[in-house]
Order: C-alpha cells, then sequence, then structure tokens
C-alpha cells in the first residue's frame, strides 16, 4: 500500500529542487544577459539590412522574370514568317503549333501562346503543348485584361510590346503581348485587321529556384496569402494583389554574433558547470523521491508501442494552453495511416507494431519548434500547435508527412507502401475548446480520406456540411440494400472481329432511392469509406451470377472494390456466391485496379492465385490511367487487359497513345493474355483498335448499359 506521507513529501521535494534549479539559472542568466545585449542589438541591426536587400532583390527577380517574357514576345512577334502564316487570308494552325505549340516541350521557355484578333479574340491557342480550346480568354485572367486595356491603342499601333504579371485558371503567371508585324519597314495591312502574340509562363517551384539560385535568396516560395512579413507582392498592370513571394532569411547577425560570442560561452559554461555541481550536490536526495512520481506520470501518458505522448497527454496539453490568460491560435494535425490495415492482413501484426515504430521516429523528427507528436491508438497520430503561424507551420509538416510516408519504407526483407490522410484545424481559446478543435481536425481527416485518400485537407464550415451528406449517403445506402432499391445494369462486351456480345460488364445503379436517383460515382466512394461496399459488392455480385446463369454461351465480368479485395476472406465469398447461384467458375471474370496492386502486391499475387485456382479469370482493369508498367503484367498473371478509355479513345490522334497501346497488345498477346479496350465510340476507333491486335472492344459505340430485360432483347435481336 503507498505510503500517504511519503506521497504528501513527492510535492514538496519536487517543489525544492525546482526552486533550487531555477536560483542556479537566474544566476547564470544575470551573469550572460549584459554580455549578450550589445551582440543581439548588432546583429537585429544587421539582419534589418539584410532583408531589406532581400526584397529588393526579390522585387529585381520579378521584374527580370517579367522582362523575360517581354524579350521572348519581341523575338517572336517581330519576324517575316510569323506575318506571312497568320494574317488574311491563311492561319496555318500546323506551323503554329510546331514553331510556338511545341516549344513547352522543346526548351520550356514558356507554357502557354496564343494569337489574338485585332478585337482581342481568341484565334489560335496552346497550352503546354496541348491545343486551346477554350473560345473565351478569360483564362488569362484579369491581370491580362488590364495590359489590354491600358495599352489598347499602343498595341494596335505595334510600336510597343508590354508585359505583365496575371493569375490564370491554373496559377500565377508572366504574360506579355505584342503585335506581330515584320522585322523591316511596315506591316503591310490597310484595314484594321491585326493579329497579336500572347506569351504565357506560370511560376512553378523550378522557377522559384531559379531565381532563388540567381539571386541568393533562401526557400523562394509563392503562396495565394501573404504568410509572414518576409513577403513581397506580385502585381497586375491594374494593381491587383495576385500573390506574394516569401523567403527564409538569412539572419547574418545573428551568424556574426555566434562567431563574437566564442569567448563569452566559455564563460557561460564555466559558471554553468559550477552552478551545475552545487544543484547535483544539492538536489540529489529531492530528486529521488520527485523521479519516482515522475516515471509514474511518464507511463501513464506515454504510448507503450511508439513512445510518443499518448491522447490522455495531448489532451492535457490542450486544456492547459486553453487558460483565459492564454489567447495563443491552437491547431491540431490528425494523421490516419492509409493502408495500415492491409499491412497488418497480409504481413501479421508484429510487421505492423514495426512500422508504427518507424513512422513514430520519422515523423518526431519533423515537428515544428513547440510542437506536440501523440499517437492515438491504432493507425491514427496528432500533432498540436500553437501561436500567430501555427497553421502555416502544421501546413509544412503535413506536407513533408505525405512526403515520408509515400515513399516505400523498407522493414528488413519487406517493402511496404503507405500512405497518409491528414486533416488539419485551428482555432482560439475563445470559440474554439480542446473537443471542438478535434472534432473539427477529425472531419478534415475523414474528408481526405473519403476524397481519394493521401491528401491533406484544412477544416472549413462547408465541411460539416459534407460530412453530414456522406453520413445521409451511408444511411441511404444501408437501408437501400435492405429495401432492394439497387440494380445491376450490363454492358456489353464484343468480339473484335465477329462484333458477337461475349461478355457482359456487371454495373450497379440506384434507380428506386427514395430521394432520387444518384449515379454510382456519387455514392461508390461513400460506400468504401464507410464500411458498406462489402455488403454493396456481394450484392453485384450475387445479381449477376443470378441474371447471367441461364445465359450459358455469356461470360460475366464483375468489377472488384480495392476494399474487398483487402477482405482476406474474400475468396471464400466468390465461391460461397458461385456455388449459391451455380454460376459455373469459368464464366466468371472478377476486374481488380492497377492501383491497389502496386499498393498491396504481395495481396494481390495471394488473391489473384487462389481466384485463379478457383476457376475464375482476372482482368487488370483501368491500365493507362495510373503506372502503366507492362511489367507486372507478367508478375501477376491476369487473364485479361483491360485498356482504359482514356488511352484507348486517343487511338489515331495521338501517336504516344496509338505505341502505347499497340506495345500493351503485343506484350499480352505474348502473355497469352486477352485484350478489351474500353470506350470505343466510333467506327473509326473501332477499325483502328482491331487492326492493332485487340481481342474485345466495349462502348457506347455496341451499346450503353442497360437492364437485364434490355439485355435480352439486344441478345435475341442479334441472334435473329
Amino acid at each position: 500500500m503507498l505510503n500517504p506521507l511519503k506521497w504528501r513529501n513527492i510535492p514538496t521535494a519536487r517543489t525544492l529542487f525546482v526552486m533550487i534549479f531555477m536560483a542556479g539559472i537566474g544566476l547564470v542568466v544575470s551573469i550572460v544577459a549584459l554580455l549578450y545585449l550589445s551582440l543581439h542589438l548588432i546583429s537585429s541591426k544587421t539582419n534589418e539590412i539584410d532583408e531589406h536587400r532581400t526584397t529588393l532583390a526579390i522585387e529585381g527577380a520579378i521584374q527580370t522574370s517579367v522582362n523575360r517574357v517581354l524579350s521572348l514576345v519581341i523575338d517572336n512577334a517581330i519576324w517575316d514568317d510569323a506575318v506571312r502564316k497568320i494574317y488574311p487570308p491563311t492561319l496555318d494552325k500546323a506551323w503554329l503549333y510546331e514553331t510556338w505549340g511545341a516549344g513547352y516541350k522543346v526548351n520550356n521557355l514558356y507554357d502557354g501562346t496564343f494569337v489574338l484578333d485585332q478585337n482581342f479574340k481568341l484565334l489560335w491557342g496552346s497550352f503546354r503543348s496541348e491545343p486551346f480550346t477554350e473560345s473565351s480568354m478569360r483564362f488569362l485572367g484579369d491581370g491580362f485584361q488590364s495590359i489590354i486595356h491600358k495599352h489598347a491603342d499602343a498595341l494596335k499601333s505595334g510600336k510597343n510590346i508590354y508585359a505583365g504579371i496575371t493569375k490564370t485558371d491554373v496559377g500565377v503567371a508572366f504574360v506579355g503581348i505584342g503585335l506581330i508585324r515584320p522585322m523591316i519597314g511596315r506591316l503591310e495591312v490597310y484595314d484594321n485587321t491585326r493579329r497579336y502574340l500572347v506569351i504565357t509562363r506560370h511560376i512553378n517551384a523550378a522557377i522559384l529556384n531559379e531565381l532563388g539560385n540567381t539571386f541568393q535568396i533562401n526557400d523562394l516560395t509563392m503562396t495565394a496569402d501573404k504568410t509572414s512579413s518576409f513577403s513581397v507582392p506580385l502585381h497586375t498592370v491594374g494593381g491587383a494583389t495576385v500573390a506574394w513571394l516569401s523567403w527564409q532569411p538569412r539572419h547574418p547577425g545573428a551568424e556574426a554574433a555566434q562567431a563574437a560570442s566564442s569567448d563569452i560561452r566559455h564563460i557561460v559554461l564555466l559558471a554553468a558547470g559550477l552552478i551545475t555541481l552545487f544543484i547535483l550536490f544539492s538536489s540529489v536526495g529531492l530528486f529521488k523521491l520527485a523521479s519516482n512520481e515522475k516515471y509514474a506520470r511518464d507511463i501513464a501518458l506515454t504510448d507503450w508501442l511508439s513512445r510518443l505522448p499518448n491522447r490522455r497527454a495531448l489532451i492535457e496539453k490542450l486544456e492547459d494552453a486553453q487558460n483565459p490568460s492564454n489567447n495563443e491560435i491552437k491547431t491540431a494535425v490528425f494523421i490516419d495511416l492509409d493502408g495500415f490495415k492491409d499491412v497488418n492482413d497480409v504481413h501479421g501484426h508484429d510487421v505492423g507494431d514495426e512500422l508504427i515504430i518507424r513512422i513514430a521516429h520519422t515523423l518526431q523528427a519533423i515537428v515544428p519548434p513547440g510542437g506536440m507528436l501523440a499517437r492515438l491508438g491504432g493507425d491514427e497520430f496528432a500533432m498540436t500547435l500553437e501561436g500567430e503561424h501555427s497553421e502555416a507551420q502544421a501546413a509544412t509538416f503535413a506536407g513533408q508527412v505525405l512526403e515520408c510516408l509515400n515513399a516505400p519504407i523498407r522493414l528488413g526483407e519487406r517493402t511496404i507502401h503507405i500512405g497518409a490522410s491528414i486533416g488539419i484545424a485551428s482555432g482560439s481559446p475563445e470559440d474554439c475548446l480542446r473537443s471542438e478543435l478535434f472534432r473539427r481536425a477529425d472531419i478534415a481527416m475523414y474528408h481526405s480520406k473519403i476524397t481519394g485518400k493521401g491528401r491533406i485537407t484544412h477544416y472549413d464550415a462547408e465541411l460539416n456540411s459534407a460530412r453530414e451528406y456522406h453520413l445521409m449517403i451511408e444511411n441511404d445506402i444501408r437501408l437501400g440494400l435492405e429495401n432492394d432499391e439497387f440494380e445491376v445494369w450490363y454492358q456489353p462486351i464484343v468480339d473484335a472481329r465477329t462484333q458477337t456480345m461475349v461478355i457482359v460488364e456487371a454495373l450497379v445503379r440506384w434507380p428506386r432511392r427514395p430521394k432520387g436517383e444518384l449515379k454510382p460515382d456519387e455514392f461508390i466512394n461513400i460506400a468504401e469509406t464507410g464500411g458498406l461496399i462489402y455488403s454493396l459488392g456481394q450484392f453485384v455480385l450475387r445479381r449477376a451470377c443470378q441474371d447471367l446463369q441461364p445465359l450459358d454461351d455469356l461470360r460475366l465480368s464483375v468489377n472488384i472494390s480495392p476494399a474487398q479485395f483487402r477482405d482476406p476472406g474474400f475468396e471464400e465469398k466468390v465461391a460461397e456466391v458461385l456455388a449459391d447461384c451455380r454460376f459455373p467458375a469459368s464464366r466468371l471474370q472478377l476486374e481488380v485496379t492497377e492501383t491497389y496492386v502496386l499498393e498491396s502486391p504481395e495481396r494481390a499475387r495471394t488473391a489473384i492465385l487462389n481466384l485463379k485456382t478457383l476457376g475464375t479469370a482476372v482482368a487488370l482493369d483501368d491500365f493507362g490511367t495510373g503506372y502503366s508498367s507492362l511489367g507486372y503484367l507478367r508478375r501477376f498473371s491476369f487473364d485479361c487487359v483491360k485498356i482504359d478509355k482514356s488511352l484507348a479513345g486517343l487511338v489515331g490522334d495521338d501517336e504516344q497513345a496509338s505505341a502505347l497501346v499497340c506495345g500493351t497488345i503485343r506484350v499480352a498477346s505474348a502473355l497469352g493474355m486477352t485484350v478489351i479496350a474500353e470506350g470505343v465510340e466510333t467506327e473509326k476507333q473501332l477499325k483502328l483498335l482491331r487492326l492493332a491486335g485487340c481481342d474485345l472492344l466495349q462502348g457506347f459505340y455496341f451499346s450503353e448499359p442497360m437492364p437485364i430485360d434490355s439485355l435480352l432483347q439486344l441478345r435475341q435481336q442479334r441472334q435473329c
């Protein structure tokens, strides 16, 4: 039993220890304060001078970049060949693309070129080597319109060329415009016909890095808002601010002060050493009394596996920070590991524990100063921070977390692929208590998870509505499964040579929802994040097997969600459905996406082997949308490869896409795999894909998805 007297003495021992320690610290501080005061004043002034110099350098860098675009416009607009190719009666678009449109890939001096008429309307455009399909020039933003408004008359005369800054639909860019005219002599056009060349160069990380290296500026970055006092605005000709350039000051004054303070440090070290000896001899007994309490408290506030603070420690820290005298903004970052359940399922919980320890060490190393990282339990971590810039620091930390976790993690002989969904929330103690801050961060993290994972979401009021909407849809899905509101529709897959229907793909639909029909894209992701995809997937598989069982000349293809594929018991559930429906396994083909195959290669290989042993074919779906590696086609022994419509649809219009499709078909055929091309919509695509060697074709050219009754009618019509 604990001695009550000893328990009461522990706080007293700690108090005495703290008093002695603080007295020693006060003595050291009083010795060095005067010595460092003068150094501090000198370093502060030096830093101010350097900050002013850097500001001037950045302003010069901005003007240099504007002038660079101006020079590009001069070099390209004042050109005899351009006049011949652009002015009436012809507008040689092939010449325009080869001369200006393809230049983005050659030297990356610009990313957009546009030709405007005398009314500044778009005649032709290319953006990042792709045709510019918009008819309006609103894409170039108000900054570009300000240039035209201010210099319209001068542009028509061709005397001057102008450049500036604008905010386009895809970012902040330097933009220039000038009249296309001959190098020598006047423009031989005697009416109001004019042609103008517009060139854009969007600001990106490479440009910022180049400017930083050129002007010796550390960590030059661009943000939508002013993030610190070290920021320079980017103005349009009209005076609007479209972005800010920020940098990391070098603090040369601090460096100089540090170099000059070596002798002072010796004095400080000597004084600190003497005082430390005094504290050690005086406090050794008190420390022993206080250490027991500290040890017990550390155990209570520490996660046993990761050795990080636990949820209780995090709560105590936030509650201590929420006293009336502390008005600092609090920020919480919630981190949920993506794919951790797969690691436990495939490799075992021992490997999962080892992974948690490795990730905890990795995250702890990048926590901002003053921040606290904790493990909330399972695969969830949290980091809290306070201060005026806490949200910006938290955003930087979250970006570093994503970068670290996107890289493969090596554990012994295993390579683990994992990611993270991150939510960030901030608030002041007045309007956001600890529980509310946690709730907001959790909502933001959940939004990251349901919108694709591997991303960061900052909390805002709209997320509440989004979360409520998702919860409503989840409940509707549960009720829909109970009330038989879902249907399975079928899209034919035809033989490329005979155009005979040989396979049908099963697709889920929700036509009888009381609140109105929802498209699959609107509820499939919600079903996955809500854990309902298992029931929904089983429904589709069972209903499709029941519908197709009598049609023994047709095979059935069913999409499998990654969430279903992760289930260790998935293969047994497939076998159970086939047995119940008396559906031959040889007639069933299951489609899995390449993204999941690469994320969980071990689980994918095991599942594919089990399904093939069962007699079921396995197809690689959406090939061409992700990594599109031909190497892993052989590694996973797929029976079929489905080329995504985003790639197959470009055959005939894009040489690279055509070459990739042909190469895929040759490799797949050599490996004995069937090739299906999705998204066939025209006769031209049909002919080209058939010539390329596709075995099967699918798309609206043949048929849209339809209910089973319509499929039976279509099948009967084609047999007649």
